[in-house]
């Protein structure tokens, strides 16, 4: 699964939000943000900072 949730961080940058990049990869929203939580806690670092609907790269993002 971890291609996948590569593909899913990708297109969340690229479309800078989780609604567009889950329409572009053709599932939901919230399986888009699992998916990432999912990354995040597999990689052992924070990839994103969460801030309301928006968001922002952490250092280990970048």
């Amino acid at each position: 699964m971890l291609f996948r949730q590569i593909e899913y961080f990708q297109a969340i940058i690229e479309t800078g939000n989780f609604y567009q990049a889950a329409e572009k990869c053709n599932v939901s929203q919230s399986a888009i943000s699992q998916q990432i939580k999912k990354l995040e806690q597999e990689l052992g670092v924070k990839l994103l900072d969460r801030h309301n609907r928006t968001f922002s790269l952490t250092p280990a993002g970048e």
